[in-house]
């Protein structure tokens, strides 16, 4: 009993612990006509690009087709703030400005919605993620889902309400009832997490898994269609997590959702996590996904 409030205490720490992280996302931005410079000085117009500079500083954002509709960080992410404002739950948010804000990832994490992970040794809270960029690396993307506050993983679901995906078109449309159908989905993920955590799975099952979401469409030099440093790191994973919580469905999703929240040796970890990211949400929506 002591051990358990122990650990309770622990994980209300932790919420406590989160904290604002702001950033300056709502700067002016500008498109304008692309040039090339060549070696005489001379400037050549790009008829068929345009660019996306701050227009407070002047730097550089991306490059695009004439047709490119930028949508700025700030239309995306204040009305997600003044809905959850109007929910009068508490959180916190924390906004990360990437490539002198050519990219914007946002969290909201709330701390009153959220629930005991089936081994009882985390919290598992609300969180919406919004993504956005003017340099095409992201479209506009909103996720909504659960975040374990003690390892930080997030929580992957193939709800495509809860992953929205919107390309850059001048206009922001979403659907604002969303974020209440993605707190209704995150409630009911807590029976379906308790049921993973109370399913065995064999090693074979893992291996499964692991071969494809580290698929490669060329073979490698020993002939096998999949990147061998991620396998093996997503071996790694599971092996921890299954001497943790036990070899469960809860201990393999734990491990797919550490090596998409945790990339190490990358060029891009904020890329790294949204393209691991889509490759589990698209194996959750096939039929014949073990998570279903």
């Amino acid at each position: 009993m002591i051990q358990t409030m122990e650990v309770s205490m622990n994980h209300m720490t932790q919420l406590a612990k989160l904290i604002d992280k702001p950033a300056d996302y709502s700067f002016p931005i500008k498109t304008i006509p692309m040039k090339g410079m060549m070696e005489q000085g001379m400037m050549i117009n790009c008829d068929d690009r345009v660019m996306i500079i701050r227009s407070d500083t002047e730097e550089y954002l991306g490059n695009h087709s004439k047709t490119y509709r930028p949508v700025t960080h700030a239309k995306v992410l204040d009305p997600v703030i003044d809905i959850v404002d109007s929910m009068n739950t508490p959180y916190i948010t924390q906004v990360n400005m990437i490539d002198n804000g050519a990219m914007m990832e946002a969290r909201i994490i709330c701390k009153e919605i959220c629930f005991d992970d089936p081994a009882k040794q985390d919290y598992i809270a609300f969180q919406i993620t919004v993504r956005n960029s003017y340099n095409g690396v992201w479209s506009v993307m909103i996720q909504a889902d659960g975040l374990r506050l003690w390892c930080m993983n997030g929580c992957t679901t193939p709800d495509k309400i809860a992953n929205y995906r919107q390309k850059h078109n001048g206009i922001f449309a979403y659907n604002f009832d969303h974020i209440k159908h993605s707190i209704n989905l995150f409630r009911d993920n807590e029976p379906r997490f308790r049921e993973w955590y109370n399913t065995r799975v064999t090693m074979e099952d893992a291996d499964t898994l692991f071969a494809k979401l580290t698929w490669t469409p060329k073979p490698t030099i020993d002939g096998r269609y999949r990147n061998e440093t991620q396998y093996q790191n997503l071996q790694q994973h599971w092996a921890d997590y299954r001497g943790n919580i036990g070899g469960n469905k809860w201990a393999l999703y734990n491990a797919v959702t550490h090596w998409i929240s945790h990339p190490q040796n990358v060029s891009s970890t904020n890329k790294t996590i949204v393209e691991r990211n889509s490759k589990m949400l698209s194996y959750m929506s096939k039929s014949d996904s073990m998570f279903n």
